[in-house]
């Protein structure tokens, strides 16, 4: 009877085994990333896994985290970052399915999420203390980062990331770009949010609110833009 039981369980061992590894899926970084303990850019980070490196997907938790597995470890990571065919969809995990994971529509939250901090937040140079008093790379790093989008703060890191993009070829949800001191400079960011407006947060409102990018001042500051999403 015991050499049953222990048979019983080596049995069952095996087939979870096999069953995790039926559903798992090969990965590859694209650009390095960070590998964190929880599906959240709030989460601590494990380490870097550098472009180039090969993961095992187990699992895509949403349309922003994929589950992984490296060096034996497992953990999540941005679903930007890695290049994966087949990845295994999660079951309840609150994943967007169908229009509410396309680009335009992350955008329209992001700005959703932004339009509603009018009132809320304070503007203060320097500062990044959500969602009371924040600058203005502190704030598109905030409400980017609940879609998922993780941002550094500081807007000389923010002009390189994501891809180039022209004026005229702005889309919602796009990050702009301006000089505020010095000509060609950049000092100030805010997010496109169509009809020639940018959301941001600024010195000007003392915290949150509507401008124009094509008359007025930012138009004549206006230096480049930059799509993340």
């Amino acid at each position: 009877m015991k050499k049953k039981i222990v048979s019983l369980v080596s049995i069952a061992a095996l087939s979870l085994t096999i069953s995790t590894s039926a559903f798992a899926s090969p990965g590859t970084v694209e650009r390095s990333v960070n590998f964190r303990s929880a599906p959240s850019t709030g989460s601590s980070v494990y380490q870097l896994i550098k472009a180039g490196s090969s993961v095992e997907i187990l699992e895509k938790v949403n349309s922003y985290w994929y589950k992984i597995s490296y060096n034996g470890k497992t953990g999540y990571a941005s679903t930007r970052y890695v290049n994966a065919s087949g990845a295994p969809s999660g079951g309840s995990s609150g994943g967007s399915s169908g229009g509410g994971s396309t680009a335009s529509a992350k955008a329209d939250r992001i700005i959703a999420h932004a339009q509603a901090l009018k009132g809320v937040v304070r503007y203060d140079y320097g500062v990044n203390k959500p969602t009371s008093v924040m600058d203005c790379s502190a704030f598109t790093k905030y409400v980017f980062g609940l879609e998922g989008i993780s941002l550094r703060w500081g807007t000389r890191y923010q002009k390189d990331a994501g891809t180039y993009v022209a004026k005229s070829n702005l889309q919602k949800g796009d990050l702009v770009f301006f000089w505020t001191s010095k000509q060609g400079t950049i000092g100030h960011v805010g997010i496109y949010i169509g009809n020639g407006q940018m959301i941001h947060n600024s010195p000007s409102f003392d915290g949150v609110g509507i401008s124009s990018i094509n008359s007025g001042y930012w138009s004549t500051h206006y230096v480049t833009a930059r799509r993340v999403l």
